[in-house]
């Protein structure tokens, strides 16, 4: 009865953020389908630019905070009273708060020299000042999300990512439907203000749920012998400090990548306009179609953290064997097929949904990256979940290391494909050296022929049946990939379910 209390969390937690980021991807592929017909594909890369500065301040101020946050209160809510876990989630929030306040002010200052001298492009010192207002707003609703991840809750942080996604399209289209109105040129600007809205409505309905669930409890007086709020801070920093600065070195690695793209493009011959356009179409068109099933795998990483933190501190190893294993299962699954959609209709989708050829060969090349990118976000969780932070950075680093050596060697040699080949390499490596790693530290029992094998038929087949059944003949494209999709997801999970073995 234990274990499955234990399990309880995880696959509710689970479905629910599956569930909240499914809806939130799907939207935002209509929110960049309609982006791309309003702004040009350069203004979509300008904005992919300019992001990574966030980025940066957010490794550095939220993300680390909350993880943190979400591993202590993940221990401490499992005793009777509740433990210490609403004073790390105070401690945790000031501290956080400071940090990216003071992140913001500079960002905001330095715009000016980060466009001009870093980026090469003036113009983007606008977009990163509007950008920088979103960094403490952002610290605040990670913290509180961070808590409720740790008390096994994850209704907020669902609800918090629709609201983000919901506010963030309604101000993008509103704003964009006064400017047409007005007569004024669309740029990349909207979708600046569009994550800026997006983050405060996150923010706000966080606040409101978490100071209505606090109204509802009974303040209980401080106990005897409670540490104090710098014990509590100094708990948290151990280890949220090692990892903001393994986040904050790897944001910079992604930064670096993100400004020598185009300029390595340039050096293959292309003009400073189609660089920046073509990373565009990888950014703002391809990347995100990859990125689409971590809705489910990233949901599962997120809840995974804690729920290996408490078993590890209940020392339940043979809890944490299985979690393991079930996980990385699951993340091949989703990434098989990912991977076998996007080679079956890779060509297609960017056409039909873009209207951009280039996309769809982004797409088929990037297929391949799938597997690999799914299962590695759930062995670093699991890996950060038993407190090796650093194992996590360094093979990362690793990997990063290997797409920037592929951009300056190659990419000026061979182009974008040089890229989405070291990006390959980049994902082989880092989720190679997760895994030995991993198998020093726990027992897994995997079957590379249950794993591996099996779902890759069930990809091959249920490839086969979707070019047989001429199921969207008569059908708009956009109609007839969908149709074309769902026969070819539903082959692959009845493949998967016929095969299965009784408690595997």
């Amino acid at each position: 009865m234990k274990n499955k209390n234990q399990k309880h969390p995880l696959i509710v937690g689970t479905l629910l953020l599956t569930a909240a980021g499914l809806l939130t991807r799907a939207a935002g592929f209509f929110y960049r389908i309609f982006l791309s017909h309003k702004i040009t594909t350069a203004a979509l890369g300008l904005y992919q630019m300019v992001y990574p500065f966030y980025s940066i301040c957010f490794s550095l101020c939220c993300g680390a905070m909350q993880t943190s946050i979400s591993r202590f209160v993940a221990a401490e809510y499992r005793k009777k009273d509740g433990g210490e876990s609403r004073r790390f989630l105070a401690a945790g929030l000031f501290f956080s708060l400071s940090v990216s306040s003071l992140a913001a002010f500079l960002l905001f200052q330095t715009a000016p020299f980060l466009a001009g001298s870093i980026l090469k492009v003036p113009q983007a010192a606008a977009l990163i000042q509007v950008i920088s207002f979103s960094v403490p707003i952002s610290a605040t609703h990670s913290c509180i999300c961070g808590y409720y991840y740790g008390c096994g809750k994850a209704e907020l942080p669902a609800c918090a990512q629709l609201a983000e996604q919901f506010v963030r399209i309604t101000a993008v289209i509103v704003s964009i439907r006064m400017a047409e109105a007005a007569g004024r040129p669309l740029t990349a600007l909207y979708a600046v203000i569009g994550h800026v809205a997006g983050e405060m409505g996150a923010l706000f309905l966080s606040l409101c749920v978490f100071l209505k669930d606090s109204a509802r409890k009974k303040k209980r007086p401080k106990k005897q012998g409670a540490p104090a709020w710098g014990t509590l801070l100094k708990c948290l920093l151990y280890m949220a400090l090692p990892l903001a600065a393994n986040r904050l070195i790897l944001s910079l690695l992604q930064s670096a990548e993100s400004i020598l793209i185009p300029g390595s493009l340039r050096a293959f011959g292309l003009s400073s306009q189609d660089a920046l356009s073509l990373y565009g179409i990888l950014t703002g068109m391809a990347l995100p179609f990859i990125f689409f099933p971590t809705a489910v795998t990233g949901s599962l990483s997120v809840m995974l953290l804690p729920h290996i933190a408490a078993a590890q501190s209940e020392s339940s190893y043979d809890n944490i064997s299985r979690s393991s294993r079930l996980s990385i299962r699951f993340s091949l699954y989703i990434g098989i097929l990912a991977a076998g959609l996007f080679l079956r209709f890779g060509n297609a989708i960017g056409p039909a949904v873009f209207h951009n050829e280039t996309a769809g060969d982004f797409l088929s090349i990037l297929a391949w990256l799938c597997p690999f990118l799914y299962a590695a976000g759930t062995l670093s969780s699991i890996i950060n979940g038993l407190g090796y932070v650093r194992t996590t950075f360094l093979h990362t680093a690793l990997g990063l290391g290997i797409r920037l050596a592929f951009i300056v060697l190659l990419v000026p040699e061979m182009g974008m494909q040089a890229y989405l080949y070291g990006l390959l390499a980049s994902e082989l490596t880092i989720t190679f050296c997760h895994l030995l790693f991993l198998r020093k530290k726990i027992s897994l029992s995997l079957s590379p022929a249950y794993e591996l094998l099996r779902p890759i038929l069930a990809a091959l087949t249920a490839a086969g049946i979707s070019l047989l059944v001429p199921a969207c003949e008569g059908l708009p494209a956009l109609a007839g990939l969908a149709v074309s999709g769902c026969i070819y997801a539903g082959s692959f999970l009845a493949f998967l379910w016929l095969t299965r073995k009784t408690g595997a």
